[in-house]
């Protein structure tokens, strides 16, 4: 496992539950680009114990993909919620 992908792994475990991070600014985090990011998420095993929903995007929104409805589930669990506008709490963006 490369140093970078080291990197992706520990920082997405760093977030903690009840907030969020964006693609871009974990891909900051781990100095790569927000495309490797997205491919190692995709990667992620089905049972993988990192908390891969609360990546987000730019606009603090949940991206369509496959499992978004999952995530938004997740989420809610955690007591994570849009706003009215449909726009996760700024307030709540990490780090």
């Amino acid at each position: 496992m490369t140093d970078k992908r080291s990197a992706f792994y520990q920082t997405l475990a760093s977030v903690p539950k009840g907030h969020y991070t964006s693609y871009g600014e974990l891909a900051r985090l781990s100095g790569v680009h927000v495309r490797q990011v997205q491919a190692w998420l995709r990667s992620l095993p089905e049972d993988s114990a990192l908390p891969w929903h609360r990546v987000i995007n730019s606009q603090r929104r949940i991206s369509d993909h496959s499992g978004a409805q999952r995530q938004y589930q997740i989420l809610a669990e955690e007591g994570l919620l849009p706003e009215s506008n449909g726009r996760f709490p700024q307030a709540l963006y990490w780090p």
